[in-house]
């Protein structure tokens, strides 16, 4: 069975802006919610799944489908979901995720066109490339 990634987007709307929710890794910098696909489960179950056990949004679901990125590294591809919820979310906040043995991610929103800084892991700032081109041909 060939691996599979999902990142579910999170977008809001701000007075300057589209926001894009993204987190500070421990050890890995900034980056945009992503994991496994498991065993008989769909791409959309995993990703409100992993939305679920990054961020502790716990109802979402998808809005869209945006497309498949390619990350430069080899592995699997990532398939990309536009998600909403109707829960209130805060500028920013810790969730502690089981992932590693246990990590807390810091989250915090990012104007969706505005540059990736240094501190964003390289793939994920591909990845923020890849939804600001396609959020912008399925949305405008």
């Amino acid at each position: 069975m060939q691996i599979k990634k999902v990142v579910p987007v999170i977008l809001r709307q701000h007075d300057l802006g589209l926001q894009l929710l993204v987190f500070q890794h421990p050890l890995a910098g900034i980056q945009i919610v992503k994991g496994t696909v498991e065993l008989n489960e769909s791409l959309e179950e995993a990703a409100l799944r992993e939305l679920f056990e990054e961020t502790g949004i716990q109802s979402a679901h998808i809005q869209k489908f945006l497309g498949i990125h390619y990350p430069k590294e080899n592995g699997p591809d990532w398939y990309v979901f536009v998600c909403e919820t109707q829960e209130n979310l805060l500028d920013q906040w810790v969730h502690y995720c089981h992932d590693d043995g246990g990590l807390e991610f810091k989250f915090f929103w990012h104007f969706l066109y505005t540059k990736p800084t240094s501190d964003w892991h390289p793939l994920f700032q591909d990845l923020l490339v890849f939804i600001q081109d396609n959020y912008e041909s399925k949305y405008k």
